[in-house]
C-alpha cells in the first residue's frame, strides 16, 4: 500500500554532491535493518542526500520517504503471493515511474532479487547507477542470473568473500565489505582473552 565496505565502494562515493535524489529498495526486514544503517552512514557523508524507496520502520527513521512498506509485499507461501501479486506489480509500476518522475540520481538494491533486479533493469535503461548491496544468493542456487546482474548493475557489494570468486568467473567484479551483522555485534573480549575466561568458568 503506496505511504506518503566498512570502506564505501567508489560508487557510493560518487553522490557526494548537493540535493542528490537516492532511491532505495528493500524489500525485507533484514534489508530495511542493514538499509538504514547505510543510510545513516551515507547521510554522515552527506546530510543533503535525499533519500526514496521501499523500505520499513528502520528506513522510515532514517528520514526515507516510503512510498511503500516493506511489509505489505513480504509474501510466505503460494496463497500469499498470489493474493499480493496484484500489489507487488503496481507497487514496481509506481517504482518505474518514479524513474521518470523523481530522476534518481542512484538507485541502491538490496538482495529481494525477483523484485530488484526488474527495476535495475529499468533504471539501467534511464541510464541511472544501480548499486546492489547485498547480492541475492546466486551462489546457491539460479547462478544464470549472474549474467542478468553484470548487464544491470554498475558496482555490487557482497558480504561473503567467496562471493567475489563467484561472480569473478563471469568477468564480473564487485567489492568484499564484510557482513554488516559485524559491526552491530559488540566484542567485550579479544579472541586471546576470551578461551581464558571461558575456562575459568
Amino acid at each position: 500500500m503506496p505511504l506518503e565496505e566498512k570502506n564505501p565502494v567508489p560508487l557510493i562515493n560518487s553522490v557526494h554532491k548537493k540535493n542528490k535524489t537516492i532511491m532505495i529498495i528493500a524489500g525485507e526486514a533484514s534489508g530495511d535493518m542493514h538499509g538504514a544503517n547505510l543510510v545513516r552512514e551515507m547521510l554522515k557523508i552527506d546530510p543533503a542526500l535525499n533519500f526514496y524507496g521501499i523500505g520499513g520502520n528502520k528506513l522510515r527513521k532514517e528520514g526515507v520517504n516510503l512510498l511503500a512498506n516493506a511489509s505489505d509485499m513480504a509474501v510466505v507461501g503460494l496463497t500469499e503471493v498470489t493474493s499480493k501479486l496484484i500489489s507487488i506489480l503496481k507497487i514496481m509500476r509506481m517504482m518505474k515511474r518514479s524513474l521518470y518522475e523523481r530522476m534518481p540520481d542512484l538507485v541502491i538494491l538490496i538482495d529481494y532479487p525477483d523484485f530488484n533486479l526488474p527495476l535495475a533493469k529499468a533504471a539501467k535503461k534511464r541510464g541511472i547507477k544501480v548499486f546492489y548491496y547485498i547480492s541475492p544468493q546466486v551462489w546457491a542456487w539460479r547462478k544464470g542470473r549472474i549474467r542478468q546482474i553484470k548487464k544491470t548493475v554498475d558496482k555490487m557489494a557482497v558480504i561473503l568473500p567467496f562471493e567475489v570468486d563467484t561472480y569473478g568467473r563471469e568477468g564480473f567484479e564487485v567489492n568484499y565489505i564484510g557482513h554488516p551483522l559485524l559491526d552491530m555485534v559488540k566484542l567485550n573480549y579479544s579472541k586471546k582473552e576470551y578461551p581464558a575466561r571461558e575456562n575459568a568458568k
